[in-house]
């Protein structure tokens, strides 16, 4: 085989996609190919330098990849002259307009080189909440020195003292450091942030109001961070970003498998999310008109593997069994312990307390944010991202488990899966009748059949949303029996259907109708795929169901992004939940990311956080021996043996 017929593989974050290139084809121009548009204003002439990507190095077990930035060709004169007088870093940064593969490589492209930009949903919801924040403001006037008196420090400690019956108080060093020019800036009048009533954070000459604090969910995924004033509750800016670790392994196990497996493996997952942070942080505070150094408290959530990771922590545990964690506890740590440098020095970072191996401080936040609002009713709460988290029970008792559906509701491990970004097919009908396919892409609020003539909608793949309607659809109009398999009749039935050697697929967007060119289909596989997602978060429930000695629940929260744009009836119907009154399906969004700023604006409810975490019973429901057989019943559509009683009227048809 000659060199210009060779392939390489390329795997481009965040969206995922990937494929085999021709060696020597232009970056640029294979992410193209492969559906994933970068920006090149100059069209590859090498004048924009907005085409940047970043080569990872080290071996991805999880694509069965070595991957290296020396498997891209090198810089040349122009690629060069050209970052060296716009400031281009070319050990971490190339332009993909000129850089070729020729090797297996994984990129990853920058938002702001994404022609379309990640749709991440994690809105801050409303909450109801007594602002009782860990830090507070103090204003005090302090005695002047004099010859032979007592300390700055100390004398402003008698000051809090007699003013605010502050006593016992620490300081930060760096606030020390800061002391006494601080004390004269403000001719001995200054405003104290103090911590929990006992570490002085912050002094600020003169009077100052400013007091805020950042409440950010760490998700596998996606992160968001939500600035609050810390004295009126209200969130002053909200940033949204892909977790940067996705580059590493797209579902938890495949980053602690990197950790494990890479010599600096955890250290580059640790820093990937610090600097996230840090960007964040930067971010809200710019567009809230504030300076970074006047965030004073920071509270995190995330799964227990973010946890680990965000800390440091090995998370080799929690990759075999008994999957123990470091530590269950909350855990309070200076923010330049951390790493965090775009928030105040001295600032606090209080992080939730967590409930078992995989059931992490992410979900104690939505226990927090959901907790009051339970009653006698049996409501089962999910979190549904890589790795599925669950919630069930009533005021007076909770059980949890998880479930590992994997990244297949995220776009990975279908044909033309792809994240929720703008052009993904997020919904599907199809008219069981005359077999009528049509589709809505985020972004346009048209059906595509709702278009004027010659206009398409030029999707650019088929996101998890998507996915799971496509599937219904398919169940509903009976082109799919129950085990998930096309009928044998499928081709005749609808003529979007035909088969590929023995499997049949559904052409969903026909090839002059995409973004990139090309058929978006749904295969046989990708069926399988949503099954065995579906499948494992629907045993998860079941088994906590029998524990209990429960048929079916009263109520269902959808938690998180995902649970959020999903269709309560398409879930039930290929059996992503149990059967329930859609009525009372509802979704209640980004539910860690509301816990964390209860926790952030009312200490108290840390306190009440941790009580919470202890006192809910966790449920290893895949170490039970009668998983694997309520598993495979679960693969069926919507299940093999359970009913579903508020399905009969569609059921019927």
């Amino acid at each position: 085989m000659s060199q210009n017929q060779r392939t390489h593989r390329l795997i481009l974050m965040p969206s995922g996609r990937q494929g085999d290139v021709p060696h020597g084809t232009t970056v640029l121009e294979a992410a193209r190919a492969l559906g994933v548009e970068i920006e090149s204003i100059c069209s590859g002439r090498l004048t924009c330098g907005k085409c940047q990507i970043a080569p990872e190095d080290g071996q991805f077990a999880k694509h069965a990849i070595s991957s290296s930035a020396g498997h891209l060709s090198p810089p040349d004169d122009a690629e060069r002259a050209f970052a060296a007088a716009h400031g281009i870093d070319l050990s971490q940064r190339r332009l993909s307009c000129v850089a070729r593969v020729i090797g297996d490589v994984l990129v990853t492209v920058p938002e702001e080189s994404q022609t379309r930009k990640q749709v991440i949903r994690k809105e801050a919801g409303e909450i109801a909440v007594e602002v009782m924040p860990a830090v507070r403001l103090y204003y005090v006037e302090v005695e002047p020195a004099y010859l032979g008196s007592p300390g700055d420090w100390e004398r402003l400690q008698t000051a809090l003292a007699e003013n605010h019956h502050l006593r016992g108080l620490t300081i930060d060093p760096a606030a020390l450091q800061r002391l006494q020019k601080t004390l004269r800036q403000g001719s001995w009048a200054v405003t104290v942030t103090v911590w929990q009533g006992r570490d002085v954070l912050r002094i600020e000459p003169g009077y100052v109001e400013s007091l805020y604090g950042l409440a950010v969910d760490v998700g596998s995924t996606t992160i968001a961070a939500h600035l609050c004033d810390l004295q009126t509750g209200d969130v002053l800016a909200t940033e949204a970003m892909m977790n940067p670790q996705v580059r590493y392994g797209e579902d938890l196990l495949s980053r602690v498998s990197y950790a494990m497996t890479e010599a600096q493996g955890l250290q580059r997952l640790n820093r990937a999310v610090i600097r996230a942070l840090n960007e964040l942080a930067a971010a809200a505070a710019g567009n809230a008109g504030i300076k970074p150094d006047e965030i004073t408290d920071v509270v995190l959530v995330g799964n227990s593997v973010m946890h680990h990771l965000l800390l440091g922590l090995d998370p080799v545990e929690l990759g075999q069994l008994p999957f123990a964690l470091a530590t269950y506890d909350p855990v309070d740590i200076k923010a330049r312990e951390l790493g965090l440098k775009a928030v105040h020095p001295g600032a606090m970072v209080h992080i939730l307390p967590c409930i078992a191996g995989y059931v992490g401080a992410d979900n104690v936040g939505v226990l927090l944010a959901e907790q009051t609002h339970l009653d006698d009713k049996i409501t089962l709460i999910v979190d549904i991202g890589t790795n599925a988290e669950i919630l069930l029970g009533t005021r007076d008792w909770m059980l949890s488990a998880s479930s590992p559906t994997g990244p297949a509701f995220e776009g990975a491990h279908i044909t033309h899966g792809q994240r929720a970004a703008a052009g993904a097919i997020e919904r599907v009908r199809i008219d069981p009748q005359t077999g009528a396919v049509r589709y809505k892409v985020i972004g346009d609020p048209r059906w595509s059949d709702e278009l004027e003539t010659g206009e398409t909608l030029r999707p650019t793949g088929i996101c998890g949303s998507g996915i799971i309607e496509v599937v219904a659809e398919l169940f509903m109009a009976g082109l799919l029996d129950k085990s998930g398999r096309f009928v044998p009749e499928a081709d005749r039935l609808n003529p979007r259907i035909r088969y590929a050697g023995r499997t049949a697929e559904l052409a969903l967007a026909p090839a002059d109708e995409t973004a990139g060119g090309k058929e978006i289909v749904v295969t046989q596989a990708d069926i399988r795929a949503v099954q065995l997602a579906k499948g494992a978060l629907y045993a998860g429930v079941r088994l906590l169901l029998n524990r209990r000695g429960i048929e079916r629940v009263d109520r269902i929260k959808l938690a998180g992004a995902f649970g959020s744009y999903i269709d309560p009836l398409h879930a039930m119907i290929i059996g992503l939940i149990p059967d329930c009154d859609l009525s009372q399906v509802i979704a209640i969004g980004n539910a860690a990311g509301d816990g964390a700023r209860i926790a952030l604006l009312n200490v108290e409810r840390r306190e009440a956080a941790w009580l919470a975490a202890r006192s809910v019973e966790y449920v290893e429901t895949a170490s039970l021996a009668v998983f694997q057989d309520t598993f495979v019943d679960a693969l069926a559509l919507p299940h093999a043996a359970d009913v579903f009683p508020h399905l009969e009227h569609l059921m019927a048809r």
